[in-house]
Order: structure tokens, then C-alpha cells, then sequence
């Protein structure tokens, strides 16, 4: 489905269980929803519903909630894939108890100088909630290392299979499955 926000569309894909937990999973830029279809069929196999929200840079935290309120999701876990785990990031630090969970790919903390030693924003509150950095690098790596004095829960970096896509997917089905147990 397309939302417009703000006069710009907003590619959207909810599917899954109706009354599993939520995952929501906003893209890497010029990935189309369905590119997370292989991780969405695995999440749906553990019972997870999924939003897939497209990347546009024009796309802010408050237009994300916006569309989760216009789905009815009160809470979710959160996963960004690279550009779309700036929004991710900044989305649970922001709004305490809305999201329960974050996982992102090879992105770091706002507040952490990137690979390329760049701060997105200095003033980006620190994270309450359980986290796990998927780093594909040694420099990705470095950069998770470093975020986690941002993080005030328990805190995991993993190293992101690179074997095949398959594996690949699995491994972040995988972890987000871990960040949206409660146990």
C-alpha cells in the first residue's frame, strides 16, 4: 500500500499473524518493501507482524509514529537496515515505551561519529530498550563498540553473515525473533 505524508507517498506493506507482536522494519534507501519479503515469510513463521516502511529522506521519527497510529500499533520492535536505522535509532530514544526492541544494520548511535566521522545529532537521547548492532565491518564494528555507552539496557553487536543471502536473512530473522521475546 501507498500512505502520502506530507505530499510525498510512503510505500507501506503490513502483512502477518493479525494478532502477533509487531515488528517494524524501515528500509535502506532504494530497497523497495519487498526486498524484506524472505525476513517478513520467516518473522510470519514466529508468529510476528510485520510493517515494512520504505525510505525517503524526506521521512521523519513523527512520520513513522504517524503511521504506526493510523495502523493502530501502540508498540512494536523496531529494525533499521543501514539508512533507515538513523530513523530507527532516534524513533526509541525518543519514544519511551512505543518500541520494545531495536535491531539495525551497520549504523551506530547518533551521538557516535560514524566510519566517516560525522555525528548525525549530538543531542539524540540515549536508548532504554534492548539492542542489537549487526555490523558487516571492522569500521561498522568499531562504531557499534562505541554506541554502547549510549544504550541503558542490555546491548548485543553481532558480526552479519556475508556467506550467502540466505544465511544472511536467517541470522536477522533470527535476532529480531530474540529482540521481540519477552522472556
Amino acid at each position: 500500500m501507498m500512505t502520502t505524508l506530507d505530499g510525498f507517498p510512503v510505500p507501506v506493506a503490513l502483512a502477518g499473524p493479525e494478532k502477533g507482536s509487531v515488528v517494524v522494519i524501515l528500509g535502506d534507501e532504494q530497497r523497495a518493501p519487498v526486498a524484506y519479503d524472505a525476513v517478513c515469510d520467516r518473522l510470519h513463521t514466529a508468529s510476528l507482524r510485520t510493517v515494512v516502511i520504505g525510505l525517503d529522506r524526506r521521512l521523519t521519527a513523527k512520520s513513522v509514529v504517524g503511521i504506526l497510529d493510523a495502523l493502530g500499533i501502540g508498540w512494536a520492535v523496531v529494525v533499521g537496515d543501514r539508512a533507515g536505522a538513523e530513523i530507527a535509532w532516534e524513533l526509541v530514544a525518543t519514544r519511551l515505551g512505543r518500541f520494545v526492541g531495536l535491531v539495525v544494520i551497520d549504523r551506530g548511535h547518533p551521538r557516535v561519529a560514524d566510519s566517516n566521522g560525522v555525528v548525525l545529532d549530538e543531542q539524540c537521547p540515549p536508548v532504554e530498550t534492548g539492542t542489537t548492532v549487526l555490523v558487516s565491518s571492522p569500521a561498522a564494528r568499531a562504531v557499534a563498540r562505541a554506541s554502547q555507552q549510549y544504550v541503558y539496557a542490555e546491548y548485543r553487536v553481532v558480526d552479519l553473515a556475508r556467506r550467502t543471502v540466505q544465511e544472511s536473512t536467517a541470522q536477522l530473522a533470527a535476532e529480531i525473533v530474540l529482540r521481540s521475546t519477552t522472556w
